[in-house]
């Protein structure tokens, strides 16, 4: 395998952690909208998994960390921007929005990624497969990048200066605490592989 398509498949594994938080924490704010009313929890690191004698599909146990994870991030943003009740009664719903349009382009980045491992460890590596599949993530990315850019100028229309501004700092914060949490929980402590 070359040394070009080597670093491809380590941009996978790596950004495949990077996808999967960012898939977490976009999933987290799908249950915002009905959170933003409510008491805020204390915020809390989501809890490790159950033991070996639970009896939830992983599905389950997926779907209670996602709503652990949605609940810090309202309580977080919520807090962090110190917003009021009408404020996140507008917000919560534009981020809602975008999530489920970003859960769609990480599904599509994540089967990609898992079509270039056997493409590239293939005997005789298929190029023009490679390249195209190459091509298909450069134009996920670009749709994603549009994706950021069109919810930054929804969210302008809802908040002050200074929450644009809190957000924005917030929000890569949540994205790398969430991202170590899910590779503690992995079974690998320590730096998640894509943080800085």
């Amino acid at each position: 395998m070359s040394a070009g398509l080597g670093n491809v498949r380590k941009a996978g594994k790596v950004g495949s952690t990077a996808a999967l938080a960012r898939g977490i924490v976009v999933a987290g704010l799908l249950v915002c909208g009905s959170a933003a009313g409510a008491e805020p929890p204390p915020p809390a690191r989501p809890s490790p998994p159950p033991a070996a004698s639970d009896h939830r599909s992983p599905d389950q146990l997926r779907k209670e960390v996602l709503e652990r994870m949605r609940a810090l991030r309202a309580w977080r943003i919520v807090e962090g921007l110190k917003l009021d009740e009408a404020t996140s009664a507008r917000l919560f719903p534009i981020l809602a929005r975008y999530d489920e349009r970003e859960m769609v382009i990480a599904a599509e980045r994540h089967d990609i990624m898992h079509e270039l491992g056997p493409l590239t460890d293939a005997p005789h590596p298929d190029d023009a497969r490679i390249t195209a599949s190459i091509n298909r993530l450069l134009a996920i990315r670009a749709k994603q990048r549009a994706l950021e850019d069109d919810r930054i100028k929804d969210l302008r229309k809802v908040l002050t200066p200074a929450q644009q501004a809190k957000l924005v700092m917030l929000l890569p914060r949540l994205e790398r605490e969430f991202a170590r949490w899910v590779h503690d929980v992995a079974g690998h402590p320590g730096r998640a592989d894509d943080e800085p």
